[in-house]
């Protein structure tokens, strides 16, 4: 029992690690601009030294951009949340709402800085990437037991995130979380009708049809 608190205790200050770095980095840049900061300034402000920053982030947009190490189980415990008989769509869109709620005063900052420094865009892709294979791949393990045609659960999959994107892309740098929400409810708003009763069982497949 003493091995596992042992562990449970590195594995908790590994994460408060990387909070205050990412915190620090938050802080830092939005105060004074990407390119004014430096690496060096991030350690010092959290108390670390350079090489321990470069254990936890593989770069100066990692610090910014990079998942929590808690995000996949937060990610996990959403998805846990849906009920069974819930249609996939509004599973999946009160997954991603889930995440922004969560997420909301780190991404108002990011917003800001991505404002400010817009070729720091391709860094902000991973994350994004990351999150929605997960959902991906619970559409795909929820509807495994269905005759459900791979192309309708990765359209709704596509479209939800395409809603997400568009939504965020009309997101101003200096507004705020609601306004975001607001923004990303009304987009899932003007396409729900067409989606809801997204996926459907197969009724033959694209391959089919080109016969």
């Amino acid at each position: 029992m003493a091995k596992d608190s042992g562990a449970g205790l590195r594995e908790s200050k590994k994460h408060e690690t990387w909070r205050t770095l990412h915190a620090c980095a938050l802080e830092l840049v939005d105060e004074r601009g990407y390119d004014d900061v430096s690496v060096e300034e991030i350690a010092a402000a959290a108390r670390v030294s350079k090489s321990t920053l470069f254990n936890y982030f593989a770069s100066k947009e990692a610090l910014l951009f990079d998942p929590g190490p808690g995000d996949c189980g937060r990610w996990q415990t959403l998805a846990d949340e849906r009920p069974a008989d819930e249609p996939l769509w509004v599973s999946v869109r009160e997954i991603i709402r889930g995440r922004i709620e969560h997420n909301a005063p780190t991404l108002v900052i990011q917003r800001r800085i991505l404002g400010a420094a817009p070729h720091l865009e391709q860094s902000t892709k991973a994350a994004g990437e990351r999150f929605q294979q997960f959902v991906q791949d619970w559409v795909d393990a929820r509807t495994q037991s269905d005759p459900v045609d791979p192309l309708c659960r990765a359209l709704l999959v596509n479209t939800a995130f395409a809603v997400l994107r568009t939504a965020y892309l009309q997101w101003q740098p200096g507004d705020d979380a609601e306004h975001f929400l607001r923004l990303l409810d009304a987009a899932f708003g003007e396409i729900e009708a067409g989606v809801l009763d997204l996926p459907r069982p197969r009724t033959g497949s694209a391959s089919d049809d080109r016969r």
